[in-house]
């Protein structure tokens, strides 16, 4: 009992400081966000998913969906009061900028459970939660983009109806996520080694 007790404490701590993490990179864009030249139209590395997929790695995967969700209300917000970039638009289908920021952690959460039951399959487990975080992230913001728009012809207030134009942003999406997917490969499995070892230390 005091185990569990303590592991739930120790979650909603973590809770806590993930949520206060996410925000502050919402809220302040160089540190949730990495220009690649462009910002203007949308051309940026989001590294937001990585501390849900480290939430993820270190609480599991429902602790880890609920730090997506955060992230996910917050880029809802931000849409609809402060968009910076022509990409930001897509965000404003509460179903796009929520769902799949919840599935981050729910995927990378059980993923990492599965593999690294083992300890030689750590690092393995890391380095596919970072490329799975930007790759369920962009896919699904696609898949829901299109269904929305393609689908049941709705748009959004802020988004032209053009079919080109948003081709043009479904296309940033993907330039944006594939960097991303590189970016996660490496941030992730240093990042996370190193939390991991320092909760192996004090466990």
């Amino acid at each position: 009992m005091k185990t569990a007790t303590k592991s739930n404490t120790r979650n909603l701590v973590l809770a806590a400081l993930f949520i206060a993490i996410v925000l502050v990179q919402v809220l302040v864009p160089f540190l949730g966000y990495i220009p690649l030249g462009l910002t203007a139209v949308g051309l940026q590395i989001a590294i937001i998913q990585f501390t849900v997929a480290i939430a993820a790695i270190m609480m599991g995967p429902w602790w880890g969906g609920l730090i997506g969700g955060v992230w996910g209300l917050a880029s809802l917000i931000q849409a609809w009061t402060q968009v910076y970039n022509l990409g930001a638009f897509l965000f404003r289908n509460p179903v796009t900028a929520i769902v799949p920021r919840i599935m981050i952690g729910i995927v990378v959460g059980y993923v990492f459970q599965e593999l690294a039951v083992k300890r030689q399959h750590r690092g393995l487990a890391l380095t596919l939660s970072g490329f799975l975080a930007s790759f369920t992230n962009t896919a699904l913001v696609v898949l829901f983009s299109w269904i929305t728009i393609a689908g049941f012809g709705y748009y959004f207030p802020g988004i032209p109806h053009s079919g080109t134009f948003m081709w043009i942003l479904l296309s940033l999406v993907g330039v944006n996520g594939i960097a991303e997917m590189i970016a996660g490969v490496i941030i992730v499995p240093i990042v996370g080694s190193a939390i991991l070892a320092v909760r192996r230390s004090r466990d």
